[in-house]
C-alpha cells in the first residue's frame, strides 16, 4: 500500500473515541446511582437510631412506672368470724385481718393510678365494692394460698388534689383486706372469712394468717415493674404490728 492512500473502511470507520456528551451520560448515571445508595444507606441508619430511641424511652418509661415503699409495713390484728354469722360470736378467732404500706413513685413525673376496687362504706364503715375497676394489682402469696387481685383500699397521706392518681409529690396508703369486713344491724362490724375461690379473701380457718407465717404482696402497675413486698408476722399477735 502506498504512503498517503487512505486507510480502508474497515479500519478507519470502526475506530473513534468516547464523545463528551456520553461522558456526561455516564458521570450522571454514576452520580445518581451514589445518591440512591446513600440515601438507602442514611434512610437505615436513621430508622435504626429511632428504634433504638424507643427502646431506650420503653425502657426508661417501664422504670418511671415503678412503685416504692414510703414508709412501714403495718399488720392489724382482729377476730375473724368462721362461720359469717354476726349473731355467734363463740368461734372467732384471732388473725392478721388487714396489712397497710405506704407507696410513692419511683421517679419525677409520672403519676400511678391507685383507683380501688373496693372502699370503705362512709356511713357503716364496713368494705364495699367502690363501683370501679382497679389498674393497680396486688397479688398475695403465702406457704398455702395465692389470692389473685386481693381486695384493697386507698387513703392519701398529706396533701392530695382530690382524685386516684397518685403524684411524684404525693404518698398512699394501701390497705389490703385479708378478711370481709361485714356490718349487721345487731351486732355491729366483724370480720368474716370469703366464700369461696371467686372472692378476694381468705377462705377458711386454716388458711388465716397468723403468728410466724411469712407472705409476700406483689404490687404490679399497668406499666412497669412489680414491687414485692414480704415480711414475716411476729410469734405473738398484737392489735398494730409493726412487721420487719
Amino acid at each position: 500500500m502506498a504512503t498517503g492512500d487512505p486507510l480502508p473502511p474497515s479500519e478507519s470507520g470502526n475506530q473513534r473515541g468516547i464523545t463528551g456528551l456520553e461522558t456526561a451520560i455516564i458521570l450522571i448515571a454514576f452520580v445518581v446511582v451514589a445518591s440512591v445508595f446513600a440515601y438507602t444507606v442514611l434512610t437505615a441508619g436513621i430508622y435504626s437510631s429511632q428504634k433504638a430511641g424507643e427502646s431506650v424511652n420503653a425502657a426508661v418509661d417501664e422504670v418511671r412506672s415503678s412503685v416504692i415503699i414510703g414508709g412501714n409495713t403495718i399488720a392489724y390484728e382482729g377476730l375473724v368470724d368462721i362461720d359469717g354469722f354476726a349473731s355467734t360470736t363463740s368461734d372467732r378467732v384471732p388473725a392478721v385481718v388487714r396489712i397497710a404500706l405506704t407507696i410513692g413513685v419511683a421517679l419525677q413525673g409520672v403519676a400511678l393510678d391507685v383507683t380501688p376496687a373496693y372502699q370503705i362504706n362512709a356511713a357503716n364503715k364496713s368494705l364495699e365494692p367502690s363501683g370501679s375497676p382497679n389498674s393497680l394489682v396486688i397479688n398475695f402469696l403465702d406457704q398455702q394460698k395465692l389470692i389473685s387481685n386481693v381486695a384493697w383500699t386507698v387513703t392519701f397521706r398529706g396533701t392530695n388534689d382530690g382524685d386516684f392518681s397518685l403524684e411524684p409529690t404525693e404518698t398512699a396508703v394501701l390497705t389490703v383486706w385479708l378478711q370481709d369486713y361485714r356490718y349487721d344491724e345487731a351486732h355491729g362490724l366483724y370480720y368474716a372469712l370469703g366464700t369461696d375461690t371467686t372472692d378476694p379473701f381468705i377462705d377458711t380457718s386454716a388458711g388465716l394468717l397468723t403468728n410466724y407465717n411469712t407472705f409476700t404482696l406483689e404490687i404490679s402497675p399497668v406499666q412497669g415493674t412489680p414491687l414485692v413486698v414480704e415480711k414475716v408476722i411476729p410469734q405473738s399477735l398484737n392489735p398494730i404490728m409493726n412487721l420487719r
